[in-house]
């Protein structure tokens, strides 16, 4: 009996060190990209100069007017808004996995973090959670701007983080699919950009046909901004929160497995030496 009390301290301490070495490691990862970030103001400042830019431009140019008729809602600049927010978040999930890994590659570093015992896409889980809160800053200060500059009115909704939430996984899932391309071929800068702009006008973030939206209905982007923008103006949206996990959680399988494949490749070919 007295064996067999040993035996299980023995299997709860292994596990519980294992568990508590796997957080360590992701804070160490969100806590380096993060104080990185910080410190290397620049990118940050032309990150929130680029965001605020470009939503001037769909300020001006009157973008989701047509939003006032199919939400039924007068004030439909902060529906615009709110799809614009969602794919910040969505485009950082993506390129910011994609950018370090990269960086890794041209630097001959990526080996290392290979040799951990621990998988790669939990290791820029953490970025992806630094990457979060670093565009939150960004986004908070966009939308006061916004605010200050177009008079728009916005509130914020408890209920936004969970759409917000399950979106980014999604899109993160994305991310380990570009990442896979990359440390295959080295190379996706243009790749990242492409996505990026295709996002910002298939997935409803500003208004989109309703053709193009039954294909990319299968983006968690998309299922988001309808989500948002349900909550934004008093809609029911329950019923949709299911639909988006389900869509958020089979992007990031797909993109563990086929970041999994291209890694091996990638070993074979002898890419996380050479670049």
């Amino acid at each position: 009996m007295e064996e067999r009390k040993k035996s299980g301290r023995f299997i709860r301490n292994c596990i519980m060190g294992r568990s508590g070495q796997m957080f360590r490691m992701f804070w160490y990862e969100i806590k380096m990209d993060f104080l990185r970030s910080i410190r290397y103001r620049f990118g940050m400042i032309s990150d929130l100069l680029v965001y605020f830019a470009l939503f001037t431009v769909f300020m001006v140019t009157d973008s989701g007017n047509s939003y006032a008729q199919t939400y039924h809602y007068g004030n439909y600049k902060e529906l615009v808004l709110l799809g614009y927010v969602a794919w910040i978040y969505a485009i950082s999930a993506i390129s910011n996995v994609a950018g370090s890994l990269q960086s890794e590659l041209t630097h001959g570093t990526l080996y290392k973090k290979v040799s951990s015992k621990y998988p790669l896409q939990y290791l820029f889980g953490g970025l992806y959670v630094s990457s979060v809160l670093l565009e939150t800053i960004t986004i908070v200060i966009v939308v006061i701007i916004s605010k200050l500059v177009w008079g728009i009115e916005f509130s914020f909704h408890p209920a936004f983080l969970v759409p917000i939430l399950l979106e980014s996984l999604g899109m993160y899932g994305i991310g380990l699919i570009v990442a896979g391309i990359a440390i295959y071929f080295k190379r996706t800068g243009t790749i990242v950009f492409l996505i990026q702009t295709a996002l910002l006008f298939v997935t409803d973030t500003v208004p989109t046909s309703d053709a193009i939206l039954r294909i990319t209905h299968y983006i968690p982007l998309t299922r988001c901004n309808e989500i948002l923008r349900q909550i934004a103006v008093g809609g029911e949206y329950t019923g949709m929160l299911p639909g988006l996990c389900i869509v958020a959680l089979v992007w990031l399988v797909i993109g563990s497995v086929f970041f999994d494949v291209m890694l091996k490749q990638a070993k074979k070919r002898g890419n996380l030496l050479f670049y």
